[in-house]
Parts: structure tokens; C-alpha cells; sequence
């Protein structure tokens, strides 16, 4: 009985031996995934902040050249109603003109007898 009490004694502690040694393994194992997943991480978190900035640096680049279009399109507007604006201050004064002329006309017309004309 003690020689099956030994071999079962030996027994168990191989296989605790082996179980140790298994767990040593996956300790190690875990530990490198652990570092790999910290290194994928810092390397994802690197790429969106590059990113990040990449795209900041695109919208303020585009907002630039949208506020300068906007710029010279309210210059050239700004111009445009001032040719406008000129032309239809030339076309009140003949307006102007034209009327004060038949005011003339017709207050000359008013007053003198046709009949005194032939």
C-alpha cells in the first residue's frame, strides 16, 4: 500500500509539475499578447491623431479658400452695383432732362397761337 501511495504521490506531483509549467507558459503567452495589444494601440491611437490632424489641417485650408471666393465675389458684386448704380443715375438725369424739356415744349405750345406760325 505505501508503494501505491508513492506512485500516486509521484503522479500527482508530475502532474502538478506539468500543470505548473503549462501556466507558466500561458503566463508568458498572455504577457506577450498583452504587449502586443498595448503596442497596437499606442500605433492606433498615433494613426487617428495623425489623422485628426491631417483632416484639421484640410477644413482650415478649405475654409481659407472658401472665405477668399467669398472675398472676391463681394468685391466683384460690390463693383458690379456700382456700374449699375452709375448707369441708372445717367439714365434718371436724361429722364430728368427729357421731361424738363417737354415741360418746355408744352408750355411753349401753350402760349403761342398757331395761327400767328402760318
Amino acid at each position: 500500500m505505501a508503494e501505491v501511495s508513492s506512485i500516486h504521490t509521484r503522479d500527482t506531483e508530475t502532474r502538478v509539475t506539468i500543470l505548473e509549467t503549462q501556466i507558466s507558459g500561458i503566463n508568458q503567452s498572455l504577457t506577450k499578447m498583452e504587449d502586443r495589444i498595448e503596442t497596437n494601440y499606442n500605433t492606433l491611437h498615433h494613426r487617428i491623431s495623425d489623422l485628426r490632424d491631417d483632416l484639421r489641417s484640410d477644413f482650415e485650408q478649405k475654409n481659407e479658400k472658401v472665405l477668399q471666393k467669398l472675398d472676391e465675389h463681394s468685391e466683384t458684386s460690390l463693383r458690379q452695383n456700382e456700374e449699375i448704380k452709375e448707369r441708372i443715375a445717367q439714365v434718371e438725369k436724361w429722364k430728368w432732362m427729357v421731361m424738363g424739356g417737354a415741360i418746355v415744349v408744352g408750355y411753349v405750345l401753350a402760349h403761342i397761337r398757331l395761327e400767328n406760325l402760318f
